[in-house]
């Protein structure tokens, strides 16, 4: 499907190339680019997925933290964003 967006490049943007855009800013800054509308499942899998990356980066800003603290936030990490791929078809791009 393509979103009727065109870039400079006059490239035009399909609606994944818009899920990844828009989880890359979330990620990023906190904060989503625009208001985000989906299911119930696709809302809480960005949610899990935004969350579990936020604080695994924020674990890993932690002078005290061990290596069993970091791997268990991957994991976490590793499975919101397979929570994400199933929901959108897109992969979790942090």
């Amino acid at each position: 499907m393509n979103v009727g967006h065109y870039l400079g490049r006059m490239d035009v943007v399909t609606s994944k190339d818009l899920i990844k855009r828009f989880a890359a800013e979330a990620a990023l800054t906190g904060r989503l680019p625009c208001s985000l509308y989906g299911t119930v499942k696709q809302l809480q899998a960005f949610a899990e997925a935004l969350h579990a990356t936020r604080e695994f980066d924020r674990l890993l800003n932690e002078s005290a933290m061990t290596m069993t603290v970091a791997s268990e936030a991957l994991a976490v990490k590793r499975a919101a964003a397979a929570r994400f791929k199933l929901a959108f078809d897109v992969a979790w791009p942090a």
